[in-house]
């Protein structure tokens, strides 16, 4: 796999979002000076920390405090509460990921690439960003699952069909290597399946609990099913 694309799906560093340019959930008010935004950003990067080294349970707002170096007189003047921080974490986390996949899957990058080259690296990539953000991954879904009027688990879904559509755009140029009588959907059912594997191993199966199948077979098998499902050997 190109480095270039692993890199610009894993480092949210080099991807900072635009205040202004994301919608707040309710709780959530989004500071205007310059002043403000870097103890804001301080606030926000210091729960992303503390949830990637400690899961949801670590992120509370006494650590929070702590880490970041504010007061609580800052925090909540910003933010409700833990909920509303983590919502908007969340929303901004989806927002980056959708980012960076729909760059990785620009047409331009795989003008010269086959059908098998691009689903096998797609699979790697998606195993690589899965594992890198496991942690978040996790947190974002339990916390979503108990903050529903927020609508948080549609950002998962939003995402899931994005990548889908970038990877229908490029394999239905090359529907002639395939078999499958509805392409369309099928390539949509197969990304889809294999983001829904990788929660299943690297969000409910976390901790020291091995299963058997290293990275990169899984990256393999999961490109060749998908492969096989849309009609094309991937031998």
């Amino acid at each position: 796999m190109d480095g270039r694309f692993r890199i610009e799906i894993t480092r949210r560093e080099e991807r900072s979002s635009r205040l202004e340019d994301l919608a707040p959930p309710p709780g959530v008010r989004l500071p205007r000076q310059a002043r403000s935004r870097i103890s804001f950003e301080r606030m926000v990067t210091a729960a992303h920390d503390l949830i990637a080294e400690s899961g949801l349970e670590g992120a509370t707002v006494q650590r929070i405090l702590k880490r970041s170096g504010v007061g609580s007189g800052t925090f909540y003047a910003r933010f409700d509460g833990r909920d509303a921080l983590l919502a908007y974490l969340a929303i901004r986390f989806w927002s980056d990921a959708e980012e960076g996949w729909s760059s990785v899957l620009t047409p331009s990058r795989w003008t010269a690439a086959g059908p098998k080259e691009i689903v096998t690296q797609f699979t790697r990539m998606a195993v690589a960003w899965t594992w890198a953000h496991g942690a978040l991954l996790r947190a974002f879904l339990v916390h979503a699952m108990t903050l529903a009027e927020h609508d948080l688990l549609d950002q998962t879904a939003e995402l899931d069909n994005t990548v889908a559509d970038h990877l229908t755009r490029l394999l239905l140029a090359r529907a002639k290597e395939f078999t499958h009588d509805d392409l369309e959907q099928a390539i949509r059912l197969a990304t889809l399946q294999v983001f829904a594997t990788l929660r299943s191993r690297f969000i409910f199966a976390w901790g020291d609990r091995p299963d058997g199948i290293e990275d990169q077979q899984l990256a393999g098998e999961l490109a060749s099913i998908f492969l096989r499902y849309l009609g094309r050997d991937s031998a």
